[in-house]
């Protein structure tokens, strides 16, 4: 775990956390938008009610939600991530599914060589 004590408080700060205000509002999404998003339950990068409120945001959207799924990357990150079947489809027949998709990423499998302890 990269950072065990405050998780993904400040993850995301960094990059813009002294940028000047915003010179315009934002422009709101007033259309439907045949957008898949795709989220890791645990995304240091992306927490869930960020995607959540972007899913929300853009109106017509569907979400593949990954319970379980680790990091910021969601699809093609492992051979077997739930998400993969969903995103497959999507991008295969340009289709939304009918309805939000929550699938359980398996459980991470031991590194055999411990490299994760170095």
């Amino acid at each position: 775990m990269k950072h065990p004590l405050y998780g993904d408080f400040a993850s995301n700060i960094k990059p813009c956390a002294f940028w000047q205000r915003p010179l315009e509002p934002a422009t709101p999404m007033k259309t439907r938008a045949g957008v898949l998003t795709v989220q890791n339950e645990w995304d240091p990068m992306t927490p869930l009610s960020s995607g959540q409120g972007l899913h929300q945001a853009l109106r017509g959207s569907r979400m593949v939600l990954a319970l379980g799924g680790q990091g910021h990357g969601v699809y093609l990150s492992h051979p077997t991530a739930c998400a993969n079947t969903p995103v497959n489809a999507y991008l295969s027949t340009g289709r939304l599914p009918a309805k939000d998709v929550t699938c359980h990423n398996p459980p991470p499998t031991p590194d055999p060589e411990g490299a994760g302890a170095r």
